[in-house]
Formats: structure tokens, sequence, C-alpha cells
């Protein structure tokens, strides 16, 4: 964000995160594969979705949502959703590794926190566990490419109530004859699910400049001109 001051007024050129007007939006079905016993996590359940016949050719980005319940994880930091890991897999087994591919940067906005134990901040430095603020991932503590969530630790993402999370794959990644995404909720409660909560899009969000209307420059240019004015009334 760049500002440009002219006798007491800001001049403000913006940007916002923003997708291709045409991107294509879907909602996976997930289906839970129960607790992953492959990684170091403490007890994470594992979910499991097919992209294919979905009417996508290749994925962009993915958005998490935390349902906004307010039942969902614990209090305080570990306020709704506890995310391990997300990830694209070819074969669709957790047994095999080589063929994943993980996201290359995350969005954040951190959801709303309930009183109680584990009040924010974080160990991470955000108002959730593996947040460094409310708009971006410690990654070496949520460790999101991993299934390796401990328990009131390490190893995961905590949303909050409300909060989100989008996967960016900058370049894209086209789907073929086969194509799944997996992602984890550390407690392993199987109460907490992601079908109906998790949106894929074709597209990446793109950083676009906000433009700056065209009477504007002529009306900074007034307003600097009666301030000049006021300071040689105020010097003489």
């Amino acid at each position: 964000m760049a500002h440009s001051f002219l006798g007491g007024l800001t001049l403000t050129a913006a940007l916002g995160i923003s997708s291709t007007a045409f991107a294509a939006t879907v909602t996976p079905t997930f289906t839970d594969e129960g607790i992953d016993t492959t990684g170091t996590a403490t007890s994470t359940r594992m979910y499991r979705a097919a992209l294919t016949g979905l009417g996508l050719t290749k994925i962009g980005a993915i958005t998490v949502n935390d349902s906004n319940s307010g039942v969902g994880g614990s209090t305080g930091i570990y306020s709704g959703f506890d995310l391990d890991a997300i990830f694209l897999d070819v074969d669709g087994l957790l047994t095999t590794d080589t063929d994943r591919f993980y996201a290359d940067s995350f969005i954040f906005s951190a959801g709303t926190t309930r009183s109680g134990s584990f009040a924010p901040p974080s160990p991470s430095g955000g108002p959730t566990n593996g947040s460094s603020s409310a708009t971006s991932v410690d990654e070496s503590w949520a460790a999101l490419n991993d299934i390796d969530g401990i328990f009131f630790g390490t190893g995961s993402l905590t949303l909050g109530d409300g909060g989100s999370l989008t996967a960016v794959f900058d370049p894209t990644i086209s789907i073929s004859s086969s194509l799944f995404l997996f992602a984890g909720e550390v407690s392993g409660d199987a109460g907490e699910t992601l079908t109906g909560l998790v949106e894929i899009t074709d597209t990446p969000p793109t950083m676009t400049p906000v433009p700056i209307p065209a009477g504007l420059p002529l009306m900074l240019s007034g307003l600097l001109g009666v301030g000049l004015l006021a300071r040689r009334k105020k010097a003489v």
C-alpha cells in the first residue's frame, strides 16, 4: 500500500484480492477415510473428495470455511475447525506421497474465538493456533503439507469460528483421469465434517490494483490549492 502526503491529505493506492470474473467454482463431496496412521499426528481424521466429474479441468484454489456453529474445536485459540493438512493427490491413497500437489501459498481470514481457556494470542503469534496474525499463517508451525497435528500443539491451523483458509495453486493443477483432495481434522471427531464447507475454483486469486476514480486527481489538486492558500494566509 503506497501513500503520498499532500498538505495533510493522503492518497492511497490499494491492492485487493479478486478472482477472474469467469472462474468456475464447485463444492465437492467428502468421504470419511478414518483416522490416519501414516503420519505423525496424534489423531487426525482424513477426508477425501474426488475432483473428477465436477465440471472443472484444473484447480486454482481451494477454500475451507469453518461452519461457524460455535461448537467446533475447543475455546480460545482452538475455536473452530482445526485443519491438520490439505493437499491434492493423484491416486487417492494416503499410503503413497510422491503423487501429491501442495499449495503454493495461503490466504487466511481468522474467525472469532470463544471465551474460556487458551485465550489468544497463540504460541504462533496470531489469534488462533497456527496463525501469525488474523490474515496470515505461520507455515512452519501449521505445516499444512503434512499429517502431523499434535493435540493443543504444532502441526495444524485453527480457523476460528467462521474463519476461512484458501490454498492457492499457481500454476494451476490439471485434472486428468484421477485427482483427489485430502484434508485432515486434528481431533479425529467424526462430527466435524467438510462436506458443504469447501469451495474449489479453477482460477487462482489475483492481486489487482483498485482503480483511482477519474475525478480524484482534479479534486486533490483543488484541495491542495486550498491547503497552500491557507498556509500562505497563516504565514502573513
